[in-house]
Order: C-alpha cells, then structure tokens, then sequence
C-alpha cells in the first residue's frame, strides 16, 4: 500500500499522524460506494465548489471549535467576494501559507484561470464552506441536505470537494458520499491516502503536501492549476467507485511550523 508521508510535519505531528495512518492500513475497504456517473464533458459543464477548511465572511457567523450547530454547516459565499473580508477556521491546519495566498487551499482564483482556458464551462456564481467538524453527524447530514437541493437549483454537474487536512478531509468523504448519493457527481482532491483508501470516496485524487498547503506555495500559480486540473480531469477519467489516484507532486519545501 502507498504511505502518505508526513515527515515535514513538526514531530509531535508527524507521530501522530502516522499512528493515525497505521490504524486506517489495518481496516478493510468498504464495498458499496456510492456513484452517479459524470454525462457531460468538462467543457460543457458547471461545477459548484465545496471547501472544507473553514472559511467565511467577516460578516458571516464566525466557525469555531465548540459542539454549536452552527460549527457543521456551511457558509455561501460569492466568488467574487472582497479578499480582505475572508476569515479561516483553522480545524487541524497551520494557517501560515494561507495568509499569503488564499489559494493553497481555496483554489477559486486558479478556478478562474481553469475555465478561461476551457477546461470547463462555467463556475458556480458562489462557493460554499464547511469547517470540518463532523462530531454532530445528524446536524452535518442535514445541512449537506440543504447543500445539495442548492446545488441541483443551480443546474451543476458535479461537485469539486477541497479539504485540506486529516479532519477536514475525513469530513470531505463524508460530504462526498452524500452528495453523491443525491444523483450529482463528485471529484476530491486529499493529503491523506491511507484514510482516503479506507473511506473511498467516489472519485479522488491524493496529493502528499503538508495539512493546510493542499495546492502547494502561496502564488505557485503554474503548480496551483495543475493539481487542480488534474483533481477535475477525475470526473471525466474515473471509472472506478472509490479509486484513489496519486498525482504525481513532490513538496520540496522542507518542514512546516507547529499549530
């Protein structure tokens, strides 16, 4: 089995990460998967994006780290919202990068530049954001409810999940499953294989970079749009429920801070 490599992760964190990552290895890999096959092609179709990394609007209801309802929705946000406004929760990432380029973990710029080039059709005019908690799954269940009846109103094809951490990415599977479940198609981008394996989302990519740089260096744009072309490609090149693919990203940047 391909192991994720946590080694430029402070060692209290990598240590724990790796006896996480050993207790998913022992577990079997669920059979039934949910799937709703991607009909059209990229170009022609509109993708809604779904990050979990606890993002929101200076006057939006704040994510924090307390069991409140509130903490296991999202927040709708317009793409074309004012940068200076945007707030993070940051669940179990260190934040350091993301002040420097929103999008090393919320690729909505790279997007952009993706359906310029015509990779695909259209974006959805807002994006929506989760924490990443996940302890109160009735309540998450409910608002991904709400999350897809939002979603098929605005006529989307599929939907593009970006974590980026173990906690949110354990949150992401479970968004995927049951977006997925609701007939709409659905492509991950994860830093964590071992946990992907054994949660099987659909259809989802893995990228072995530190928790909270899932996209790489603040303003590698070049790096930033091929994980995400990549990450998109999968809705069209995936045939298998569950298949993780490993991209094929080397992080060469050396050890992250502690959080």
């Amino acid at each position: 089995m391909k192991r994720t490599d946590f080694t430029f992760l402070p060692e209290k964190k990598q240590l724990l990460y790796e006896h996480m990552a050993r207790s998913y290895r022992i577990q079997e890999r669920r059979t039934e998967i949910p799937w709703t096959p991607f009909k059209e092609k990229l170009i022609d179709s509109k993708i809604v994006l779904i990050s979990v990394c606890g993002a929101y609007l200076k006057d939006q209801k704040p994510f924090s780290d307390t069991a409140e309802d509130h903490n296991f929705s999202f927040r709708e946000i317009d793409n074309n919202f004012n940068r200076e406004e945007l707030e993070f929760f940051p669940l179990d990432w260190e934040a350091g990068e993301v002040k420097e380029d929103i999008n090393v973990i919320l690729p909505i710029d790279r997007l952009v530049l993706l359906q310029k080039e015509g990779l695909i059709g259209k974006i959805n005019d807002t994006f929506f954001s989760f924490s990443g908690a996940n302890s109160k799954p009735a309540i998450l269940s409910k608002s991904v409810k709400i999350l897809v009846k939002k979603i098929k109103e605005a006529n989307c094809h599929g939907a593009l999940i970006i974590p980026c951490s173990a906690k949110t990415a354990e949150t992401a599977c479970i968004i995927a499953d049951q977006i997925e479940s609701n007939q709409i198609s659905t492509s991950l981008l994860t830093p964590f294989y071992e946990q992907a394996l054994i949660l099987s989302p659909p259809r989802c990519a893995f990228v072995n970079f530190p928790f909270g740089r899932i996209f790489g260096k603040a303003k590698h744009v070049t790096l930033h749009t091929a994980i995400l072309r990549n990450t998109l490609q999968r809705f069209e090149k995936a045939k298998v429920p569950g298949e993780v693919l490993s991209l094929n990203f080397i992080w060469s940047y050396g050890k992250i801070p502690n959080w």
